[in-house]
């Protein structure tokens, strides 16, 4: 209870500065929740492995509201305006763009991770980077057959010395690092490589995008009913599954526009990178701390042209020999539309 009555007595003396957006976005969230019936906890779905952020209130009005009916407020600064002006004017970018018309949306990824090496036998200290490519041909229908074509690359880059050179040969002699590229064709995208575990029922897929509200509002309520990862607040899920469904490259323009206005109204967001530069594009970075301070996901978006470019993970601290602001993991998305699936 002292707990909950400091939340008050914080989210008194902040109201009068958060955004009129982030208060309406807010209390509509509240007032949804307030009115909807009970249901029985749900069990929750496995981690992803990038993650991000927070949730905030606010009016004293709406935070005794949640404290009354135990859910949980862990975030209360309000979005930095820079972060916001960059999302909105994404937005307005966005509704220019033109619909697809070709057969097939071609969809290119590059994800680049750290493999970790211990030096001592104890402490994962070196690095290496490694790089995933992956093309994949969706039809305009996306029930029918995805095409994909993927391949790995040797380490490019190190941290560290002998520990590190050896892992990442050991890594890329892997059977899932071979030189010959891997062809699958699959209906729907099921190319049966999920997480572990299998999806949990209600999870968004691209086949649910074409039903998402193009509401900012009725969009972040639609995404808070569906499973999230374990631990997550409802603004770490809304951050990441917007940044998932970016991610595949099929977000239509009046969606993407309405994607970019809720991340606007999420608490804690923050321009960390003005000039960002993702294989080669350049964008803004747009952040979100995890609360643990160790780590920084960030989403990078053209802000001229409305483009979703993708997103990275840096790693906050130094640890042995891998400095802080290494990138842990980026994934980079081109998506453009063409007339047919060639994986050749």
């Amino acid at each position: 209870m002292p707990d909950d009555l400091a939340t008050v007595r914080r989210l008194r003396s902040e109201v009068d500065a958060l955004p009129p957006e982030v208060i309406d976005a807010t209390l509509a969230r509240v007032r949804q929740r307030l009115d909807a019936p009970v249901e029985p906890p749900r069990a929750p779905a496995p981690r992803r492995r990038l993650r991000p952020v927070v949730l905030g209130i606010a009016s004293a009005a709406a935070a005794a509201a949640l404290v009354a009916t135990g859910l949980g407020l862990t975030h209360l600064t309000s979005p930095e305006s820079a972060a916001a002006a960059t999302l909105h004017d994404a937005a307005r970018a966005s509704m220019s763009s033109a619909e697809p018309a070709n057969a097939f949306t071609k969809v290119t990824t590059r994800e680049r991770a750290l493999g970790y090496a211990t030096s001592d036998g104890e402490h994962y200290d070196e690095a290496y980077v490694a790089d995933d490519v992956s093309i994949t041909w969706v039809p305009r229908s996306i029930s029918r057959t995805w095409t994909r074509v993927s391949w790995s690359e040797p380490a490019s880059t190190f941290y560290g010395g002998a520990a590190a050179h050896d892992a990442a040969r050991r890594d890329y002699a892997t059977e899932a690092h071979r030189d010959t590229p891997n062809h699958e064709r699959a209906a729907g995208g099921d190319f049966t490589n999920g997480e572990l575990g299998g999806t949990p029922a209600g999870t968004l897929t691209p086949a649910d995008i074409p039903g998402l509200p193009r509401d900012p509002g009725a969009l972040v309520r639609r995404i808070e009913a569906a499973p999230k990862s374990v631990g997550d607040t409802d603004t770490e899920h809304v951050f990441d599954t917007v940044a998932e469904m970016l991610r595949t490259g099929l977000v239509p323009a009046d969606l993407r526009v309405g994607m970019y206005d809720a991340l606007a109204t999420l608490p804690g967001i923050t321009v960390t990178e003005r000039q960002a530069s993702l294989d080669g594009r350049t964008g803004t970075a747009i952040g979100l701390a995890d609360p643990s301070g160790s780590e920084q996901r960030q989403v990078i978006i053209d802000r001229s042209s409305g483009d979703y470019l993708g997103e990275r993970m840096l790693q906050l601290e130094r640890n042995g020999s891998i400095p802080a602001g290494t990138v842990m993991d980026s994934v980079s998305v081109v998506s453009m539309q063409v007339s047919t699936a060639d994986d050749r």
